[in-house]
């Protein structure tokens, strides 16, 4: 059973054809992250629309830095009224200003994950280092960490932390990838697309079904069979998500 645990098929690149993208997926599970108020709310429709989209719920950093903090503090509230898989997109971009300001609402989203007993998928771009000690200061058992492009070593901090890392199409092109995904244990190993964004070939549209690429360069990479990696990965759902 093909999984994506992160994506964000309520961007307007699926405007046209959603319901065939979710259907030749050939997944069993596609969870879509919301990243603002508006995306938040489209999200939970594409929920309601379709079994097996599964709703996460968060603010990016790239939105975090532009919204008031009064919205931001009523989207926090919102989300912990809603029947979610997860607390995501949520995390730390250090490309993005306000840095204190993104940290603040990181740790209140943290906070929020706790109290509802759900698993967060964590954004950490440029800010590796940061996510990884905040997240171990707020002792967080339940952590994706999304297209992880940090330093190894923080990577394998995290794995000893007990944090899963989901890896996207990108894999096929990416050494940072690959020797991530060598070096951490198939039990930490998850999937996604991060759809549109981040598939084998920059620049063409990623979608869901594009986590089979995934599976079989993990396979590859790890002397595994493809219905071993699968099924490994779906434990991995499994155990994080239910």
């Amino acid at each position: 059973m093909l999984i994506d645990v992160h994506t964000h098929i309520t961007d307007k690149k699926f405007d046209e054809d959603i319901e065939e993208v979710i259907e030749n997926s050939n997944c069993a599970v596609i969870i879509n992250n919301g990243m603002n108020v508006e995306d938040n709310r489209k999200t939970i429709e594409l929920g309601k629309k379709f079994s097996k989209v599964k709703v996460a719920l968060g603010i990016h950093p790239y939105d975090i830095v532009k919204m008031d903090e009064k919205d931001i503090e009523a989207e926090i509230k919102f989300i912990a009224k809603q029947k979610i898989i997860a607390i995501g997109e949520i995390g730390l971009d250090f490309t993005y200003e306000e840095k204190e300001k993104q940290i603040k609402y990181f740790k209140e989203f943290l906070e929020l994950a706790k109290k509802m007993d759900l698993p967060v998928i964590v954004h950490s771009r440029k800010a590796e280092k940061e996510v990884v000690e905040i997240l171990k200061e707020k002792n967080m058992k339940k952590v994706v960490m999304h297209c992880y492009c940090g330093k190894l070593e923080v990577g394998l901090e995290a794995e000893k932390l007990g944090f899963y890392f989901s890896i996207p199409p990108r894999l096929i092109t990416n050494k940072e990838f690959q020797e991530l995904v060598k070096k951490i244990s198939i039990t930490r190993i998850l999937t996604e697309t991060d759809a549109p964004y981040m598939g084998a070939e920059k620049g063409k549209r990623n979608e869901p079904g594009n986590v089979k690429q995934t599976v079989r360069k993990i396979a590859e990479i790890k002397g595994m069979s493809e219905e071993e990696v699968e099924n490994s990965i779906f434990m991995n759902y499994q155990k994080l998500f239910s």
